[in-house]
Formats: C-alpha cells, sequence, structure tokens
C-alpha cells in the first residue's frame, strides 16, 4: 500500500530480478564493459542527486514539506544505481539503461 504525503504519493519499492541458470561467456564480458560505463554515468549523476539530497533537506528545515521533484530524481537515481548493482554482481541478466529514467 502506498503512502501519502502532503507533495504526493511515495511508491513501494518492489524489486523483481530475471535470470536464467545458462550463462553466456560473451554476456560475462559485456557486462563488464556495460557495468563500468553505466557506473561512470551513474557517478557522474551521484553529484547532482548529492546537490538534490542537500536542497532537499533545507527545503523540508524550511518549509515542512518534501519538493516532489527532488524526491522523484533522487528515487529514480536509486533505483538505476540498484539495477546496476544487481546486474553488476551477475544476479540478473537484465541490462540497466546508460541514462536512468527521470
Amino acid at each position: 500500500m502506498p503512502i501519502s504525503w502532503a507533495g504526493g504519493i511515495l511508491e513501494t519499492l518492489k524489486i523483481n530480478m530475471t535470470s536464467a541458470e545458462k550463462a553466456s561467456r560473451l554476456e560475462l564480458i559485456i557486462r563488464f564493459i556495460w557495468g563500468t560505463i553505466v557506473a561512470i554515468v551513474l557517478c557522474i549523476l551521484g553529484i547532482f542527486v548529492s546537490l538534490a539530497v542537500f536542497v532537499q533537506w533545507f527545503h523540508i528545515l524550511l518549509l515542512g514539506k518534501r519538493n516532489t521533484a527532488l524526491v522523484n530524481f533522487t528515487n529514480s537515481y536509486l533505483k538505476a544505481y540498484y539495477g546496476l548493482s544487481f546486474y553488476f554482481n551477475l544476479s540478473t541478466d537484465e541490462r540497466p539503461p546508460l541514462i536512468p529514467q527521470f
């Protein structure tokens, strides 16, 4: 059940992983290269997310409510980060997108 707050609805995080028993050696090499490229992109985005969390902190402190755009931006980053973690740690075969959906 979603939790409501003053600015909208917070979604419950659900993680679905799919993986086959059979694994490809070529996919293992591609996984390392693709995961490294996506990790670099997420590191750069992580700087902006850190700034967004900092701004969100002051927004909550001064106004007593969350900014919906900042919450969505941060949540999108976290979903992309954990998607990359599952892919990079061989838990799933689904490749994460190069740029997360915001």
